[in-house]
């Protein structure tokens, strides 16, 4: 009888032992057998969209006194505006990042303007824009145009230079003092007996266009509206 009972014993241990053995057998296998999930994720990857080859220089005129430049110190950020609007088509650019204006002398020396405001464009071309310049005895006044169209007014500043360097220009008006100003779409700035005429208003709620004009004073560096 006690030979037979360790019989028994024996095989219930052995039957044990091969039990375990079969369950970390299909365990293994489990593990083995899951999606190598890095490997998706490489192989189902999307391909990069091409890059906008960004112009160094964003804006850019020359006058007798020298060169005008506009560049970002950062690398640009350029997408499609996106949506039609006021401020443009859908497939106008939208450009943005961190600007300097530096203008080069004839004797090639450098002036940084400071213009922290400047932090954007909106234009139709992905390209170098051309600065325009208004004509002043002595002077040339280039002026600066982030977006070239807008709901009520286009924002702009200007920039003197001359033989005495080049200075960012402030408007002197009843309401206070401003680095930029705007003027209305569909118009243009002007020089008209030495004074700088700008259609201005249009503004919701008051469609009334007023003709106002700003008289130069160079060695302080503004505009002072006159009429």
């Amino acid at each position: 009888m006690l030979k037979r009972f360790m019989q028994v014993v024996i095989g219930l241990s052995l039957l044990v032992v091969v039990s375990a053995c079969t369950k970390a057998g299909e365990s293994a296998n489990s593990v083995s057998a899951a999606p190598d999930t890095g490997a998706m994720a490489v192989t189902s990857s999307s391909p990069s969209p091409t890059p906008i080859a960004n112009p160094k220089v964003r804006a850019a005129g020359e006058s007798e006194f020298g060169e005008l430049e506009i560049r970002s110190s950062v690398q640009e950020n350029v997408e499609p505006l996106g949506a039609p609007s006021c401020y443009g088509t859908a497939e106008d650019y939208k450009i943005s990042g961190t600007y300097k204006v530096q203008f080069t002398n004839t004797a090639n020396i450098v002036t940084e303007l400071a213009l922290p405001s400047l932090t954007g464009f909106i234009q139709p071309r992905n390209e170098t824009i051309p600065l325009k310049k208004l004509a002043f005895p002595g002077h040339e006044v280039f002026v600066i145009t982030p977006n070239y169209t807008d709901c009520h007014g286009i924002s702009f500043y200007l920039v003197d230079v001359s033989k005495d360097g080049a200075f960012l220009l402030q408007f002197l008006t009843r309401e206070g003092t401003f680095d930029q100003y705007d003027f209305l779409p569909k118009t243009e700035l002007k020089v008209e007996k030495g004074l700088l005429e700008v259609q201005h208003g249009g503004a919701p709620g008051n469609e009334t266009v007023i003709e106002q004009h700003f008289k130069p004073d160079f060695a302080k560096h503004v505009m002072e509206r006159v009429l």
